[in-house]
């Protein structure tokens, strides 16, 4: 008996033995690696009630964005405000849901909008910023494991792991990773940098059904620019126990009617900083760690709203105030009015009249001032503008405009002006314009005339060639989707040339001459020209081919690096159309994409290539053009030109004749290709060598290229540099080559952009 007793616990003990061998860390961690995908594509079917609580403070402004934010919209230095929102959330997937809202409460803020419930996929290879996921199929190449113990989660064994990066570098996670033995996620601890943002992150799941779903988490972020700094937090816990919530396709299938915002570039430059701070960051979470690109499933937040309660008393509780700080509602009005008083007449400022709307006045005056629309150039003398615009609005972006503008040239004892309608929304925008003013040479890339300003006075190298224009227009853009848009415009003018009236200068920099306001390069040498009349159309159309977007609340949102730009314009000049003496057809197609090629190195591509189809243009201002973008110091997009031709040189080595490149030396009346590319690293050469790693410092490598067919020219450029110098600058040296000859090295000193992933041109 006791034999059999003895060959009994053998049999009994051996199985466990084996099965504790199986269960080891390293196989766990092995499990969870290999059975993330599947993990993530079974997460759903279920629901919750959620209370989502979001909020925001600047713990340091510096300057006068202080004072604005206490005195325009009552934030005051480390003051909490934001949202409490309850909902029950039904989840088909992680990026796919349905939000029935019952409660919004605010703190501090007057409007407000629910704060969805969210939470990111760690099952997938990359999270959100494209940082690399501790559960990637790629991990051990990235990070150690190591194991740290066992423990007790809802009665079930888990393992706990210290995840450590093995490269120092960006977008890498550090942190605590539970599991159970199956390889689920029961907690993640952990930070990750990202975008000049520090991401902090505590995401607790709970059991149900055999799965780990979410049950409380906390998203934290803390960033900081020019000496300002601040943190946003996402809370977000269940409230009651989950239930079983049957899954239909059918509910998430893409609306047909769905609403997107166009307008872009006017949402973007919103002058609310508070609120559009929140908002901008609200947004930013969903996009970027909400997204599954590797799932095929288009995210899509449903949100209706159960109940019409809306609270502005939100208990502060949750709120930690800063002593002796008072608690009051915060209007946050990017339009307050303020009593009238002649000093406001010193600096720009916009009057405001009718009953305030929820987010604008009806009708606005718009008063330019001059103090900071005055300019300086080697034609006019000093000069300075004023206007003012009456704006009459149905929505924050629908409005009629009337504008007035004046100018007065001091040097030629000259006064001229323009008169301009203007009716835009989201969609379209239409403008009238007539006037007797100055236009550049190139008017797609302006010079900046304060750049231009700083380089004539204090470096004698007037780049800005203007002519004067007496001239109608009629400008139309109309954007039918994200995907698809239009720009035309019809001009009609008198155009005549202007020559240099003055040598004033500050400093007599290398005692140079100034150069003539009537350009020529070697395929148009005849300088100046006679006055005449001009008939000239342009049509653009754009197009984004594979262009993906998602859903919030039936609003389509667009990732606009899924897709390149496509470009096509036709430019003519009509001749003996009312007298216009230009005649010729210019064609351009263009391919423009900015993508990331891994989360640590980023690339932008331009292609610009086009011809002149029968008569060459008469008058050197119809030829294409390059390179007007390019100033003292160089601001916007980093594909905007070529990096040496025709800036105000000022940082170049070398002698005189290296600071007076021609701006317009490649302009041609002929066949064109122009390729321009900028990649940038997060850790390439230089960085590591001068111990930045934690510094928010990029390298950038830079290759350009221009064939200009009538002068048998082909130009190359390239360059190294530094992108985020004190979050600031952009540092650049290139090397420049004519026809395959080194000419020399200039130095740029540029406000840093990023590169932005997706291209917005409109």
């Amino acid at each position: 008996m006791k034999i059999l007793l003895l060959i009994g616990c053998f049999f009994h003990f051996v199985p466990n033995e084996s099965q504790a061998q199986s269960l080891s860390p390293a196989s766990i961690l092995d499990k969870a690696l290999s059975s993330a995908e599947e993990h993530g594509k079974s997460i759903g079917s279920f629901k919750m009630r959620v209370k989502v609580q979001e909020k925001a403070r600047f713990n340091q402004v510096i300057g006068i964005a202080r004072k604005r934010l206490a005195a325009k919209e009552g934030i005051q230095m480390g003051q909490w405000y934001g949202n409490q929102t309850i909902s029950e959330v039904q989840v088909g997937h992680l990026n796919q849901l349905i939000h029935g809202i019952e409660s919004v409460q605010t703190f501090h803020k007057k409007y407000t909008k629910p704060t969805l419930f969210l939470w990111p996929d760690f099952y997938q290879d990359y999270v959100g910023t494209s940082c690399v996921s501790p559960l990637s199929y790629q991990a051990k190449s990235y990070y150690h494991f190591n194991f740290k113990g066992d423990t007790l989660v809802e009665g079930k064994a888990c393992y706990q792991f210290q995840v450590e990066p093995k490269i120092r570098r960006d977008r890498l996670f550090k942190g605590t990773l539970t599991l159970d033995e199956a390889g689920w996620i029961v907690r993640f601890e952990g930070a990750v940098f990202a975008d000049a943002i520090d991401y902090l992150f505590d995401l607790q799941h709970q059991g149900f059904q055999g799965k780990w779903i979410p049950k409380k988490g906390q998203i934290r972020l803390l960033a900081g620019l020019l000496g300002s700094d601040g943190e946003y937090v996402w809370d977000q816990e269940t409230i009651g126990k989950p239930a079983e919530w049957k899954f239909e396709a059918s509910l998430f299938e893409e609306p047909k009617n769905a609403k997107e915002t166009l307008n872009i570039s006017a949402v973007a430059f919103d002058e609310t900083f508070a609120n559009q701070f929140l908002t901008n960051l609200h947004g930013s979470l969903l996009r970027k760690w909400k997204q599954r690109p590797t799932s095929n499933l288009v995210m899509i937040d449903s949100v209706y709203y159960k109940s019409a309660e809306t609270n502005t008393g939100l208990n502060p509780a949750f709120f930690t105030e800063v002593p002796g700080m008072k608690n009051r509602e915060v209007v946050i009005d990017s339009f307050k009015v303020t009593p009238f008083n002649p000093s406001q007449l010193i600096l720009s400022k916009s009057f405001y009249f009718g009953e305030f709307k929820r987010d604008f006045y009806p009708f606005e005056i718009y008063y330019k001032s001059p103090v900071f629309d005055s300019n300086f150039n080697t034609v006019e003398g000093f000069v300075a503008n004023s206007g003012l615009v009456f704006r009459k609005r149905w929505s924050r972006y629908h409005m009629l405009e009337a504008e007035v503008l004046g100018r007065r040239a001091f040097g030629i004892n000259r006064n001229s002006g323009l008169v301009r309608l203007r009716y835009r929304g989201d969609s379209f925008d239409l403008a009238l314009t007539n006037g007797d003013y100055v236009a550049q040479y190139n008017p797609e890339n302006t010079i900046s005339p304060e750049m231009n300003s700083l380089s004539t006075l204090l470096l004698k190298n007037n780049q800005m060639k203007i002519y004067r224009s007496k001239f109608t227009s009629l400008n139309f853009t109309k954007r039918f989707s994200a995907r698809f848009f239009l720009k035309s415009l019809i001009e009609y003018s008198e155009r005549s040339q202007m020559d240099n009236t003055t040598d004033y200068y500050w400093i007599n920099f290398l005692n140079r001459d100034f150069k003539p306001n009537n350009p020529t390069n070697s395929e148009y040498t005849q300088e100046g020209f006679a006055t005449h009349q001009s008939f000239i159309t342009q049509l653009q159309v754009g197009f984004r081919p594979f262009l993906t977007q998602s859903y919030r609340a039936n609003r389509r949102l667009t990732d606009w690096g899924s897709s390149p730009l496509l470009l096509a314009k036709y430019r003519a000049g009509w001749k003996d159309v009312g007298g216009s003496s230009t005649d010729f057809n210019q064609v351009e197609l263009s391919y423009l994409h900015n993508i990331e090629v891994n989360p640590w190195i980023k690339m932008g591509l331009l292609i610009n290539a086009g011809t002149f189809i029968g008569n060459k243009p008469t008058y050197f201002i119809d030829y294409k053009h390059y390179n007007g973008s390019l100033n003292l110091i160089q601001a916007g997009e980093m594909l905007a030109s070529e990096r040496l031709i025709g800036y105000y040189q000022n940082f170049t080595s070398g002698t005189n004749q290296r600071l007076n490149v021609n701006h317009y030396a490649n302009s041609t009346a002929g066949t064109y290709v122009e390729a321009l590319s900028f990649f940038q690293f997060s850790n390439l050469w230089l960085k590591p060598l001068l111990g930045m790693k934690k510094l928010y410092v990029k390298e950038v490598l830079i290759a350009n290229a221009n064939y200009v067919q009538n002068q048998n020219l082909l130009y190359n450029e390239l360059g190294y540099g530094l992108d985020g110098v004190f979050k600031v600058f952009r540092l650049e040296a290139i090397a420049n080559f004519i026809n395959g000859q080194f000419s020399y090295i200039g130095f740029r000193v540029n406000i840093n952009s990023r590169i932005r992933i997706g291209n917005i041109p409109e």
